[in-house]
């Protein structure tokens, strides 16, 4: 056995898994800078179901919070919710469709699941079972050159089912089959190409008996050996499929207090046996399991939506502004006859609604002398008659009177026309609709949409009137309301 100074042992030793870890002093220590690093450090989580809030055909999942025996026979530790997260896969129950996924955490022992509960995963004391599968990268620099050895490392296992698929409480679960993978350095040629080259076996298996409840992961190697080599063994893969589950809360286990267990690395000779003989060098350590810490915050919803005037002279729907508009305001002023007046608004959307938002239009009647029902500016039908509420058309003949409007999208995720659309009875130089009549009972028209968040989305929307010389003279007006709705 090499033999080291345990002061200088003391201070090059520090094994990092969440504590620094107190040294055997039954075997020499003196494997340096040895540390397994943990892909997570988080919990498995096994907890039993309260039937008294789950029930067949429900989402909900409530968790006892008293410590005892599944209806598997099988310890459960785990008395909240702490541990959960949405989106997490457990396994519940007995039953053949025993997996679902987290949707949302209620409280403190209340959670719900997709897809509903089945029959046989809702009965009292039913496992609940959450499995962390962190991969495990253990480094370390030798202190001997052993040559043709192996690396031994040994991770903690429950005394009772170390290797039946499911969480422990007193160490990590095999998980049936498990990677190992050593990355060739310096003068270790780690073997591949052998059954017997990089070996995984579950406590008690042929090989793996002592010292008691450990998994046993070997990687043999060719070569003189050296020392101080750094040298780097992967157990476990980052997907979790071939990776020890990592242990689940312990009986005496704090909420916010990490659960602690020793991992051992060892080197032993060629053709040692390593239940009986005696490593050349070895170190042993702590790695610490603890909750996952949920952030949680709520994100209320919301829409904001603007109407801007747009001054005259100004570019919209391809023809250019005749009067200049505010918020709450489309001032034609007074007009000539067979000549046709263009006014402009921008609305701007902004929603955190999953579901988008609509913006609608409509107006309150035609527009009235003096704001009354009649005589009426009536709405245009375009050039040939055709123009409604729902139907594009060209409007483009000034001794075609009436009003009407266009759209001129600027980044909105969709608009049911524009002015350029040449479809139907619309040639694509000045499509137009007519605003959906209220006291006509017509239907609200949408103007913009989204089916997803939108920032701040923005279309152009396109006045057009014109009147002729049978026109009553007088003040008309009408009111167009827009409403914008976020969908959530």
């Amino acid at each position: 056995m090499t033999k080291i100074n345990l002061a200088i042992a003391l201070s090059l030793l520090t094994f990092f898994g969440v504590f620094l870890h107190p040294f055997s002093t039954v075997q020499a220590i003196n494997l340096t800078s040895a540390k397994d690093t943990l892909q997570s450090s988080r919990l498995s989580v096994h907890a039993r179901v309260d039937s008294t809030g789950t029930t067949t055909d429900s989402s909900n999942v409530k968790i006892l919070t008293t410590e005892g025996a599944d209806s598997a026979g099988d310890t459960a530790n785990t008395l909240s919710t702490a541990n959960l997260r949405p989106g997490d896969t457990l396994k519940i129950g007995s039953s053949a469709d025993g997996y679902y996924t987290i949707i949302g955490i209620f409280d403190a022992t209340n959670f719900t699941v997709s897809p509903v509960l089945v029959a046989g995963d809702t009965d009292n004391t039913d496992p609940i079972y959450f499995e962390s599968r962190p991969q495990h990268v253990i480094t370390f620099s030798t202190a001997t050159a052993v040559p043709n050895g192996f690396f031994q490392i040994l991770l903690p296992a429950d005394t009772a089912t170390p290797n039946d698929g499911d969480a422990d409480d007193q160490g990590y679960d095999f998980n049936t089959t498990v990677d190992v993978t050593a990355a060739d350095v310096g003068a270790y040629d780690f073997d591949t190409a052998t059954a017997d080259g990089l070996v995984a076996t579950a406590s008690g298996g042929t090989g793996c008996t002592a010292p008691a409840n450990y998994h046993c992961f070997e990687a043999h190697y060719s070569g003189l050996g050296g020392i101080g080599q750094a040298i780097t063994i992967t157990i476990g893969n980052t997907n979790g499929a071939t990776t020890p589950i990592a242990p689940a809360t312990t009986p005496s286990h704090t909420e916010g207090t990490a659960d602690t267990y020793s991992v051992l690395i060892k080197n032993f000779a060629a053709l040692a046996n390593p239940n009986t003989d005696t490593p050349i060098d070895f170190s042993t350590g702590k790695v610490a399991h603890i909750e996952a810490v949920r952030v949680t915050a709520t994100v209320d919803p919301t829409i904001s939506f603007s109407i801007a005037g747009v001054a005259a002279a100004q570019t919209r729907c391809g023809v250019s502004t005749s009067v200049t508009t505010t918020a709450v305001a489309v001032p034609f002023g007074t007009m000539a006859l067979n000549t046709f007046k263009n006014a402009a608004h921008l609305l701007t959307v902004s929603t955190n609604g999953t579901a988008g938002y609509v913006v609608t239009a409509s107006e309150n009647d035609q527009l009235g002398k003096d704001g009354g029902t009649t005589p009426n500016i009536l709405d245009s039908l375009g050039n040939g008659g055709a123009m409604t509420e729902s139907a594009s058309a060209e409007w483009t003949t000034t001794t075609i009177n009436g009003f009407g409007f266009s759209l001129e999208n600027v980044d909105a995720a969709t608009v049911p026309f524009q002015y350029t659309t040449a479809t139907g009875n619309c040639t694509g130089t000045f499509c137009a609709r007519q605003f959906a009549d209220l006291q006509a009972t017509e239907t609200v028209q949408t103007i913009m949409s989204s089916t997803t968040v939108a920032d701040a989305e923005a279309t152009n929307v396109c006045y057009r009137l014109g009147v002729g010389a049978t026109q009553a003279a007088g003040d008309y007006e009408n009111q167009i309301i827009y409403t914008a709705t976020g969908r959530f």
